[in-house]
């Protein structure tokens, strides 16, 4: 049994790895927090997340809210890029996206009272050593708890994060990820930390490379056969995502990135890693801020931080993907 602390920004992947988290038997899912990032404000996001639980039937999970927003940030250009990239989508699948990242309705229980880095760390302070933390949404969090106990590595047992590229080109400049770039001061306070990190980078998600781990028309078709309720609302909310990423990514199906992340807590052999390696990440300049470096093989210059990232480098896609089916279907 993995407890964990699941840490989102409530995006379409972030509903599924939260409905993952709730339903898989061999989680013990201590709690949601949530960050502003790619579904809007922290608002959003916190009723999101309470929505997506009560549809788990998972009313007993705290979800706590957290940072609404960065550290520092970009330009308010360059942050409102995410909201003007929607009205793009609107104007090429017009009626068709109707629904897509739609304001969540109030939801049927509060919030938990407490900050969202409060939460994690009361939570990890009572039981160190046994919670891991997942992180899927910008690390805003998860570095305001490192800056207010710099004993969180020695109080977690792993870090899970969903962040960065290596070799595949970024999806929001050409070199960084959303997650990293949206906060890239967070992020490196969380490479920098010695804390043991699993990297879920875009590598082994958002590549046609790692085609067979995303969810197609297919899966979907495959959930249809069966009365299941969460697997009913998963055939109706995600045709418009497999179509986007289809039409405009040019990717064969969703990418299911978020969910990986949690997947890894419980079967970590799903993914190859390389590592331990130092992972840094790019503060300066336009392009290239939120850029993450692993550090490999001999530089002139030393590397000046600690080797505890694990890289995702393969996905045992199919694997994965019949483990999210099931895991939805009840069946695991």
């Amino acid at each position: 049994m993995v407890r964990m602390i699941l840490d989102v920004d409530s995006a379409g992947d972030d509903i599924l790895a939260i409905l993952f988290a709730a339903r898989h038997k061999e989680i013990q899912l201590e709690g949601v927090t949530t960050v502003m990032g790619a579904s809007g404000s922290i608002e959003q996001a916190t009723r999101v997340a309470l929505n997506t639980l009560t549809r788990a039937e998972r009313d007993d999970v705290p979800v706590a809210a957290g940072a609404y927003r960065p550290i520092v940030g970009h330009s308010e250009e360059d942050m409102r890029a995410p909201v003007h990239f929607e009205k793009t989508l609107h104007d090429r699948f017009g009626e068709r996206l109707k629904g897509f990242n739609a304001p969540a309705p109030e939801p049927k229980r509060p919030a938990d009272s407490r900050h969202a880095v409060d939460f994690i760390l009361e939570t990890v302070r009572q039981n160190p050593g046994e919670i891991t933390l997942v992180a899927t949404g910008p690390f805003t969090n998860v570095a305001m708890a490192l800056l207010q106990e710099p004993d969180l590595p020695k109080l977690v047992p792993e870090c899970i994060v969903l962040g960065g590229t290596f070799h595949c080109p970024g999806n929001i400049t050409p070199v960084a990820e959303y997650n990293i770039w949206a906060d890239p001061e967070a992020a490196k306070l969380v490479m920098n930390s010695g804390m043991k990190l699993t990297i879920v980078g875009l590598d082994v998600c958002e590549t046609n490379d790692a085609a067979d781990a995303m969810l197609t028309r297919d899966d979907l078709a495959d959930l249809a056969e069966h009365d299941v309720p969460l697997a009913r609302y998963l055939v109706e909310f995600l045709p418009i995502y497999i179509d986007i990423w289809r039409e405009f990514f040019g990717l064969v199906g969703f990418p299911l990135d978020d969910v990986i992340a949690v997947a890894l807590a419980i079967d970590p052999t799903l993914c190859t890693t390389d590592g331990p390696l130092f992972v840094d990440v790019e503060l300066e300049g336009r392009i290239a801020r939120g850029q993450t470096v692993a550090y490999r093989g001999f530089q002139i210059l030393p590397a000046d931080g600690p080797r505890t990232a694990h890289i995702c480098t393969t996905i045992d896609g199919r694997r994965f993907v019949s483990l999210f089916k099931n895991t939805i279907l009840g069946r695991i």
